[in-house]
């Protein structure tokens, strides 16, 4: 059973630490970035730093340690450059208002992205493409489940084409 913090009903406007599952970090792509007003959760109003994210993530409020961290890892301060690159965040234990709290850092280094694995399909030798919200990882996955062959969309649609045809030519013969 998944557990749900209950920092994400206190804040569930905005991405913290609590957002990661403890010792995962997030890579994230940075949509935008500017000062927003926002409302905490005693109701006060506050102009921050927020930054949004391309990829359906909650946007983040951007304290100076963040910001810096940033800046340094994408090397410009400015911030209409840090549209469309990636940042790793992750959580640190920080000591704030005399206690150990947990709180959503940047990497102080780039991302390193994962590799794409080619995987030829088994009828043409092509490589598989992702498909229908599916990673090509995925779909190589799905389509071996269905039909006992990795396939790229070209020969899943030919495959599927066939039997299709083949139903038709048995429901013909049936009809004689």
């Amino acid at each position: 059973m998944e557990k749900t913090h209950w920092k994400k009903l206190h804040n569930p406007d905005y991405l913290g630490a609590y957002a990661l599952d403890p010792g995962k970090d997030m890579i994230v792509t940075i949509k935008s970035a500017g000062n927003e007003i926002i409302v905490g959760a005693d109701g006060k109003k506050e102009e921050c730093m927020v930054m949004h994210f391309s990829d359906g993530i909650k946007p983040m409020i951007v304290n100076s340690t963040n910001a810096k961290t940033i800046t340094k890892v994408l090397k410009t301060p400015y911030i209409e450059d840090w549209q469309g690159k990636k940042i790793q965040l992750y959580i640190d234990h920080v000591k704030a208002f005399g206690e150990v709290v947990e709180a959503l850092r940047v990497r102080p280094k780039l991302p390193i992205e994962q590799k794409q694995v080619e995987i030829p399909c088994d009828d043409c030798g092509g490589i598989v493409q992702g498909r229908a919200n599916m990673t090509a990882e995925q779909w190589a996955k799905y389509c071996k489940a269905k039909t006992g062959k990795v396939l790229c969309s070209e020969c899943a649609n030919r495959m599927k084409q066939t039997e299709s045809e083949g139903n038709t030519n048995e429901n013909n013969e049936n009809q004689d």
